[in-house]
């Protein structure tokens, strides 16, 4: 099931319109910290200094969770598609090529670990609706791009997105519990509760 689901997206729906569009939200420096600077920004602006504060902590969290996936991947070892099955698994070719990455250990999908990880832990202390639909749908669209463009199986991306979600909600629940600054940060988005 798992190689079947990877090739239906690695294959089946590929088009040159999907292939640029996944291979950019995949991208650190194209998309990912372009992001997270715009998140720094509004949040700074919308709750001055804690929300500075707050998006640093949400650093902080993204890059634990980024170590943990990390010491998985080696402890677990199970290798990517593009790596097992490199004769079969299609590579997208576009101005944000992605490549089959030097770790060829695949399980968890760092990807898909971090996003669900800011978005979870973001979505528990803000409550906007609108956020949680955002980068939650966002989260989604890039876990499916990392299947889409052949470097992880959708094992490996549930896996992430997971761990992700997890982590996200105990660092969540932690912050709001002994973090002052993250109290008044939820405080300031929902006045009512």
């Amino acid at each position: 099931m798992d190689e079947y689901l990877l090739l239906l997206l690695n294959q089946a729906l590929s088009n040159a319109g999907f292939d640029l569009f996944f291979a950019w939200i995949s991208q650190t420096l194209f998309f990912s910290t372009p992001l997270l600077l715009s998140v720094m920004v509004f949040l700074s602006w919308r709750f001055g200094k804690d929300g500075f504060k707050f998006w640093l902590l949400t650093i902080v969290c993204i890059s634990l969770g980024d170590q943990l996936g990390a010491l998985l991947k080696y402890l677990i070892g199970q290798p990517r598609p593009c790596a097992e099955l490199g004769d079969v698994v299609r590579q997208v070719d576009t101005l944000f090529s992605i490549n089959c990455s030097r770790n060829l250990n695949g399980m968890p999908s760092n990807h898909a670990l971090n996003f669900f990880l800011f978005a979870t832990f973001s979505s528990y202390v803000l409550r906007w609706r609108g956020w949680v639909v955002s980068f939650g749908l966002l989260a989604i669209l890039v876990a499916l791009s990392r299947v889409y463009l052949g470097v992880h199986y959708p094992s490996q991306i549930l896996a992430g997105a997971l761990i992700g979600t997890g982590l996200g909600v105990g660092m969540g629940w932690l912050s709001l519990r002994y973090l002052s600054f993250v109290q008044r940060v939820a405080q300031v988005a929902r006045p009512n509760t």
